[in-house]
């Protein structure tokens, strides 16, 4: 029985929206007969990219320069951010949080995302801002 297939492109450049040259380039690719059945039908399209921002405050305990923990927790927050940038990779705040407690930090306040965005599989995050505030210490 013929199938119909779509084929969601999530580019590496930019937020992740494939312009139509490269879906050209991969419609081509795959709607050759020698590649694909006769029958068949194929859909190549951008993948859904889905803006999101993080804004956090990390408080430290006391002590050490506070430097070294703010930069260990941007790295790790980085890491996370570029993780996730696939289809349909939810982004969740416990991850987030997960992410800014690195050793050092106390606790950490997480103004945005106000919420877990939860995406299907043509859908891409794309992380459009970050940003990490020393919030001092609780002491």
């Amino acid at each position: 029985a013929p199938a119909e297939v779509v084929l969601t492109v999530l580019s590496r450049e930019g937020d992740g929206t494939a312009e139509k040259d490269l879906l050209d380039v991969v419609e081509k690719a795959l709607n050759s007969e020698n590649v694909r059945p006769v029958a068949d039908r194929l859909t190549v399209r951008s993948a859904e990219i889905i803006p999101y921002r993080v804004e956090a405050t990390i408080f430290l305990y006391p002590g050490p320069e506070a430097e070294p923990v703010m930069a260990a927790a941007k790295a790790s927050l980085q890491k996370y951010i570029a993780s996730q940038t696939r289809l349909g990779r939810d982004i969740r705040r416990s991850a987030i949080f997960a992410a800014l407690h690195v050793e050092g930090v106390q606790r950490v306040e997480l103004a945005s995302p106000l919420a877990d965005m939860v995406l299907n599989k043509t859908q891409a995050a794309s992380c459009t801002q970050w940003s990490v505030t020393n919030g001092g210490t609780d002491e």
